[in-house]
């Protein structure tokens, strides 16, 4: 290559030029060459390409998951009291983990749908008839983070749609009741189709949450 070219010396008026290995530029009005520093860019590994996936379907499963739960500050919270920057953050290193790229929700046993400090839910039964179900558990409000007064938040998923988190908020029930009966909407799912269920509670001033008890029916 002829780098003292007129033509080539045009060219490189425009700016550097890579070829063969070299990066061809100006300096003093005189053409200069070095080897480019970096080579063609790699193909990504197999292991690269599953991370990368992984973490676009957690930020996608997190911005449904905010559209769910609304104004309820539970991850923000849940955060702060774990000295976590950002909910986000908490969220993935939660749950990363139990999602499939392209699939959603895998491991429902282990997926969080609250993170907090107060005494979380002890489920003792779940019976299901049609889309009503009725939830059971042990109160705890003899623990000095329970409340009787503490608000139910039922969150849930349908086993046909696990990229899809839902919530049910103003329920009429409370810690201390130890019982509810919730009408779940079909959301025209096919009658029978499993339902992953996440009860948790929040207090009166929703300024603090309980982690999720998840149940199957």
């Amino acid at each position: 290559m002829d780098i003292t070219s007129p033509l080539f010396l045009a060219l490189l008026a425009n700016g550097p030029v890579k070829a063969d290995g070299y990066t061809y530029f100006l300096y003093g009005g005189k053409a200069r060459k070095c080897k480019s520093s970096r080579g063609p860019r790699k193909s990504r590994t197999e292991g690269e390409k599953q991370t990368t996936d992984r973490f676009t379907e957690v930020r996608k499963m997190w911005k449904i998951y905010k559209r769910a739960i609304g104004d309820l500050p539970i991850w923000r919270i849940a955060a702060r009291e774990r000295g976590v920057s950002k909910s986000d953050s908490l969220f993935h290193s939660t749950n990363g983990g139990c999602l499939l790229p392209g699939k959603g929700v895998w491991a429902f046993k282990t997926f969080r749908f609250s993170m907090g400090t107060l005494e979380a839910p002890v489920i003792t039964n779940s019976e299901r008839n049609g889309w009503t179900v009725t939830l059971n558990w042990e109160n705890g409000i003899d623990c000095p983070k329970a409340s009787a007064s503490d608000q139910v938040f039922v969150g849930y998923f349908y086993d046909t749609l696990r990229r899809s988190p839902c919530l049910l908020r103003d329920i009429p029930a409370r810690r201390g009741d130890e019982s509810v009966t919730i009408e779940i909407p079909s959301g025209d799912q096919p009658e029978g189709t499993p339902l992953h269920l996440y009860l948790f509670f929040g207090d009166s001033e929703l300024a603090r949450f309980s982690p999720s008890e998840y149940t199957q029916v």
